[in-house]
């Protein structure tokens, strides 16, 4: 059997153009199993024969068309042709591209408009096509830049990829990202029409490149939620020159304004929040994680079990037992002056304890040490608790596991430390930038905006 693939091209003053791409020939006698159908390799072929045919028809039309002068319709002469070497998905490919000489027709002289116009470097300045740039990014920031690279290779006749070329590449799209944000026009909304935002952050700790003297980096991960949809966002604070600005567009991306109101809920830690009032401006709702508030009340209950449990224990049971069943109901009611009055009674009664028992006293400093750190923790967030009950009745957020989740989706499952990689501040924040789009699905639609 015998297979020929012609392509026919229809231009649009009508006339039309035969490409003979190639035959295929499968003999029947000789035929083996991995004989059947279109192969890989096949297939490379033909997709790569067809981007050159269809390429050339392109080129040659968009010349013809940019011939005919806008303002007097008149045929501009062409002044020479250029080598110019192609870069796309399918192969790269040396086309010639012409340079158009500008109408006479124009009042300014020539030079003050420049040189000769070319059509091809207006629709292709970087010499590779989006398709080809949008992947290469979207591989780099799902896999290491050597795996992108080899994944390129083996499913597409593409040129030879270097893992060099994917990362600059992704650091491009990353730049596209960030000033596509802050071209992008805002919609002004009014302060009821505004959506009711909430901040989820956390951070992602990756290893640092050595010539920068630091052990890790803290990459700064989380999402955007509003009444109907949602952003991830993440960011590397010494990589960029105003941190809250980025951000800051991301929430004008979900149409926040300025008198609208953010929560946020993070871990405690100072600098998140404070990052988020940056952008906003002003005030933030910061609202302490119910999660990193239920472990530590968790290691409370464990040392207070582990107390009880010893042979030599003189104290009474019930005024060690009872404050520590109750800790977590009064902070889930919002009863913060109750439960760390409760916390206080637990430490004198700890220090009362008479025993002569090592184990006994041991332990009795164990449960000493896990109330301090958990009333120190609540007097440090004191402003950000809240009656988490009464929150998760109504359905609103308690918990940072959303930025949790992000932590591992942006951070740890690409810059991860178990991966061995070291990072640049930049390199994180490009990765960063890039990876938050591909998993909101951001990239895909800017650059099919973009090619269009």
């Amino acid at each position: 059997m015998d297979v020929r693939i012609i392509v026919e091209t229809t231009f649009e003053n009508g006339t039309t153009k035969k490409h003979r791409l190639g035959r295929l020939s499968r003999p029947f006698r000789h035929t083996q199993p991995e004989g059947f159908g279109l192969l890989l390799e096949d297939a490379k072929m033909i997709l790569g024969q067809l981007q050159n045919a269809i390429l050339l028809d392109q080129i040659e039309e968009i010349s013809e068309a940019s011939r005919i002068c806008p303002d007097c319709d008149g045929v501009r002469a062409i002044h020479d042709y250029r080598s110019r070497v192609l870069d796309t998905l399918f192969g790269r490919f040396q086309v010639k591209a012409p340079r158009i000489r500008r109408c006479a027709c124009n009042a300014k002289s020539d030079v003050v408009l420049g040189g000769p116009l070319s059509p091809l470097a207006h629709f292709f300045p970087d010499r590779s096509t989006p398709e080809l740039q949008r992947l290469q990014a979207e591989l780099g920031a799902r896999h290491s830049y050597r795996e992108a690279a080899r994944i390129l290779e083996t499913f597409l006749p593409c040129a030879k990829q270097v893992n060099t070329s994917v990362r600059n590449r992704l650091g491009k799209v990353a730049r596209d990202i960030c000033d596509r944000a802050q071209k992008e026009p805002v919609v002004a909304a009014s302060v009821e029409d505004a959506p009711a935002l909430t901040v989820f952050l956390d951070g992602a700790h990756i290893r640092c490149r050595p010539e920068y003297q630091k052990r890790h980096l803290d990459v700064v991960v989380g999402k955007i939620e509003g009444h109907d949809k949602c952003r991830r966002f993440g960011l590397v604070q010494q990589a960029v020159l105003s941190p809250a600005s980025q951000l800051r567009q991301d929430l004008r991306a979900l149409g926040w304004n300025h008198g609208k109101a953010v929560t946020v809920i993070s871990d405690g830690e100072p600098a998140l929040p404070n990052l988020v009032r940056d952008a906003v401006g002003g005030k933030v709702r910061h609202i302490l994680d119910w999660w990193h508030i239920s472990m530590r009340i968790q290691h409370v209950e464990n040392a207070v079990k582990g107390l009880l449990q010893i042979r030599g224990f003189s104290g009474i049971p019930v005024l060690f037992k009872r404050p520590a069943e109750t800790l977590r109901w009064y902070l889930w009611h919002g009863k913060i002056m109750t439960a760390t009055t409760s916390l206080q009674w637990l430490m004198v009664d700890c220090a009362r304890l008479a025993t002569d028992d090592r184990m006994a006293t041991e332990a009795a400093g164990r449960v000493q040490a896990r109330c301090r750190d958990l009333y120190s923790y609540l007097a440090n967030n004191m402003d950000s608790l809240t009656n988490y009950g009464w929150r998760y009745r109504r359905g609103l957020p308690i918990s940072s596991s959303r930025a949790e989740g992000c932590v591992d989706d942006i951070g740890n499952t690409r810059m991860g430390k178990r991966r061995r990689m070291r990072w640049s501040p930049k390199g994180a924040h490009r990765v960063a930038v890039v990876r938050a789009a591909v998993l909101d699905g951001r990239l895909t639609a800017a650059y099919q905006r973009a090619a269009a």
